[in-house]
């Protein structure tokens, strides 16, 4: 993997793109993407997939903070808020080939209608619970494993059916999809922090399951794209098997799956600490935890709007691999931070435009990820390989268990840098293997 270096296959370029220079060719390249913009905008299919990702992925962002707070609250245990983000992603690792193959030979509405159904169901018995005060780190756990089971279909299922109606805006249409995954995690945490100190954790649940319930409604009324038509009845164990070779005999996919492997173990981890960073060591609360949660995504929306507008295909490949090292590094910054600041006003300040940058930097990972996956992948493969990627997400638990055992054996601080060192050496070694083994 070399940072800087630009891949012959990442020359080609891509569908708004122009073979000439000047004046001229910045002119007709505009237009396309005008056009392309107009296009995504009145696709109805494109439209409905997108609202979907808006609501659950509000919801997600909403009832994390909250979970992650109110645990924090009850328990007083950095492990156990680890823990509920943990067990968010856990699906992800051991279902998400698996769901990735399934996606292949069923009806893709019918499984995205059944995992919305079954995630509603979960809201409306933790409201219950939550209303007679029943309520526990149990049910909490219990419902976080659901929770992650609904999520493991959005990468193989839902992502993969952005690509299927993006027509030739292919890197516009993720970029949109990614800036507004990015405002749910702007706007999600604030709201979550606002109603759990309003209304408590019966209002979080509450809004949950109406939510959950128009995602429903909308499912059920959009006509989506059939299933990928697949010749055959091969086993779904081969399939996921070819999923992985698939990978394995693609260099582009390999790089862009190593990154999100060291991106979900050493850097996406830190927002679980973000509750605990808030509360502990600068004294906030729930309201302004869940402000300062939120400038993370506001700060990756405004990073996902810039790379949809802006980046053509020559430069995807730098875009993804410099912002998810400076991701890590403003890990780092924020471990120094919140040891030595001077006083809470100048921590909450200074936290503010950090986790700013570090939104920005996230968005450029999160964007080209999913873009990069999809074009370096052939039809008949996406929704398997989709599915590999939804497994090197589900690697997250992994980093969350280590930075939670640190945060709770040595302190916030000492976990965020150790945590950032780690990531930052792992970059080192992927460069390294690059360099003698492209």
């Amino acid at each position: 993997m070399t940072i800087g270096s630009t891949p012959d296959s990442e020359k080609e370029l891509g569908p708004g793109g122009s073979g000439g220079s000047g004046g001229g060719g910045e002119d007709a390249e505009a237009g396309t993407k005008r056009a392309a913009m107009g296009a995504l905008l009145h696709n109805p299919n494109y439209l409905s997939i997108w609202a979907l990702g808006v609501l659950t992925g509000f919801t997600r962002w909403f009832q994390l903070l909250a979970l992650g707070v109110y645990t924090f609250e009850i328990t007083g245990s950095p492990l156990l808020v680890a823990i509920v983000p943990i067990l968010w992603g856990l699906p992800l690792a051991i279902c998400g080939p698996v769901i990735g193959g399934i996606a292949d030979r069923v009806n893709r509405k019918l499984l995205l209608s059944a995992s919305i159904a079954m995630i509603l169901v979960v809201a409306v018995t933790m409201a219950s619970l939550a209303y007679t005060a029943s309520l526990t780190v149990t049910h909490i756990f219990i419902a976080s494993v659901i929770s992650g089971l609904f999520w493991a279909t959005d990468m193989p299922v839902r992502r993969r059916l952005v690509g299927d109606v993006a027509g030739g805006a292919l890197a516009m249409a993720m970029s949109f999809d990614a800036a507004s995954n990015s405002a749910t995690r702007m706007l999600g945490p604030l709201l979550g922090g606002v109603m759990l100190q309003l209304v408590g954790i019966t209002g979080v649940f509450t809004l949950s399951a109406v939510v959950y319930s128009v995602s429903l409604v909308l499912i059920i009324m959009t006509r989506l794209p059939a299933s990928g038509g697949r010749v055959g009845h091969t086993a779904l164990i081969n399939d996921l098997i070819a999923g992985i070779r698939f990978v394995h005999g693609n260099w582009e996919l390999r790089r862009v799956l190593a990154v999100t492997i060291v991106f979900n173990v050493w850097g996406f981890p830190f927002n679980s600490m973000i509750p605990i960073l808030g509360k502990e060591r600068l004294g906030l609360d729930p309201f302004q935890v869940g402000l300062l949660s939120s400038l993370e995504g506001f700060g990756a929306f405004l990073g996902a709007m810039v790379v949809a507008i802006h980046a053509t295909q020559v430069n995807f490949a730098r875009i993804f691999l410099w912002g998810s090292a400076l991701y890590l590094v403003m890990i780092f910054y924020l471990g120094v931070l919140s040891s030595v600041a001077g006083g809470p006003h100048h921590s909450f300040v200074a936290a503010i435009a950090s986790l700013t940058v570090m939104g920005l930097a996230g968005a450029c990972f999160g964007t080209m990820q999913s873009t990069m996956t999809y074009m370096g992948t052939q039809p008949a493969y996406r929704s398997r390989v989709f599915g590999v990627l939804a497994l090197c997400i589900g690697t997250g638990p992994i980093g969350l268990l280590n930075v939670g055992w640190m945060a709770e054996s040595f302190g916030v601080p000492t976990a965020l840098m150790v945590m950032s060192a780690e990531g930052l050496f792992a970059f080192l070694l992927l460069w390294l293997y690059g360099v003698l083994h492209r």
